[in-house]
């Protein structure tokens, strides 16, 4: 039987709030997903476990007041609407249109953090919504983008021509990552300052654990930039600031990996602290907006700037809490600040998807088998 085109819009429609109300999503561990390496069984899954989500996000975005008056978000509302769609349209017993399907979804949705953001704060600057609702919305929305990335990633990395491999190192390297996103630090430093600090990183036991590495240098790479930017302002030259080297300190127990980046860049005043997780919060105001998951430059070879958006540090506490882990900063007034840095070393922290609104509702679909 044939269905026509608006038929068959509707009937999507429908599906998209049924997944969202009356279905759940799977919350998975950075050890499942590592064990994710049977390429069949993992897209059964997805087919099942993606929409679900794709449609949870939809109905997030419709939880905003007036969402469809601002562009960004209708454009947002388009995109995983699309995503829903091409998923839902795979014949489940091609791999090669699911693989198509996958790839199409993440090169569509490249600049999504640049919309959701943008078009956020538009809505804030236009409608009654709080500082609360904001930065909630934002934190559900971009969490819950972490997840199907990581998922979408590792199908798409287990399936590669070249050869399999996972989007989860399982053998981490956390000193290696944390040199790396000091380097790129310090020369950003040094483009917009002309100098850096120097920088100091301490290895105690040689601390390797099941993480994604983008991610860990995403957060560090955030965290040692905004030490290298206090100690520059704070003291102007090189000569004093040589004296106070930015230290990070990498280290760990059987469960647990910690990481520290202290400076003594005057610290942030008391009563601003919690502002910085904020994504409505920034210390600067450059003269275009840019957002990048890139450690130091886009595709187009701009500098990434020295100071962010309000999208660093809350975005690089997602990312920690995500996968169980979290991300502290201890201020001391006129002298410095300290950030912790918490982090799951056994890979067993199931991902941060649930919400108290799933109470009863039915898993649909199945978890994959492992071998």
């Amino acid at each position: 039987m044939q269905v026509s085109k608006q038929r068959l819009e509707e009937l999507l429609e429908s599906e998209i709030v049924h997944f969202a109300r009356a279905l759940k999503p799977h919350p998975m561990t950075l050890q499942q997903i590592l064990q994710l390496r049977e390429p069949e069984s993992l897209r059964d899954f997805l087919l099942e476990e993606l929409p679900i989500r794709f449609a949870r996000r939809l109905q997030l975005i419709e939880s905003l007041p007036e969402w469809n008056k601002v562009p960004h978000m209708r454009v947002i509302r388009s995109l995983y609407s699309d995503a829903f769609r091409r998923l839902r349209m795979v014949p489940p017993s091609n791999p090669e249109k699911f693989r198509e399907a996958l790839r199409g979804i993440k090169s569509r949705n490249t600049n999504m953090l640049m919309h959701v953001v943008r078009g956020v704060r538009a809505m804030k600057r236009s409608s009654p919504i709080s500082d609360v609702q904001v930065n909630q919305f934002l934190d559900e929305f971009l969490t819950a983008r972490i997840g199907t990335d990581i998922l979408s990633s590792q199908y798409l990395a287990i399936t590669r021509v070249e050869g399999r491999t996972s989007v989860i190192d399982p053998q981490c390297d956390a000193v290696g990552i944390v040199r790396s996103a000091a380097s790129n630090a310090q020369r950003l430093c040094e483009h917009h300052y002309g100098w850096a600090p120097p920088l100091d990183v301490v290895d105690v036991g040689k601390v390797r654990f099941p993480f994604i590495g983008q991610y860990l240098n995403y957060i560090m790479f955030e965290l040692i930039k905004n030490s290298l930017r206090a100690v520059v302002e704070r003291y102007g030259s090189r000569e004093e600031a040589v004296k106070r080297p930015v230290r990070v300190v990498v280290c760990g127990d059987e469960t647990t990996v910690v990481l520290r980046v202290s400076d003594s860049g005057g610290g942030i005043p008391l009563d601003d602290l919690s502002k910085v997780w904020s994504y409505l919060y920034t210390t600067a105001r450059p003269a275009r907006e840019e957002f990048q998951d890139d450690a130091e430059s886009d595709d187009e070879g701009n500098v990434a700037p020295m100071a962010g958006f309000g999208c660093g540090l809350p975005l690089s506490r997602n990312y920690a809490s995500y996968v169980g882990g979290r991300l502290v900063l201890n201020s001391m007034p006129n002298y410095g600040t300290d950030a912790y840095l918490y982090l799951n070393r056994l890979g067993n922290a199931q991902e941060a998807l649930m919400m108290d609104s799933d109470a009863g509702l039915p898993s649909r679909g199945f978890l994959p088998r492992v071998k």
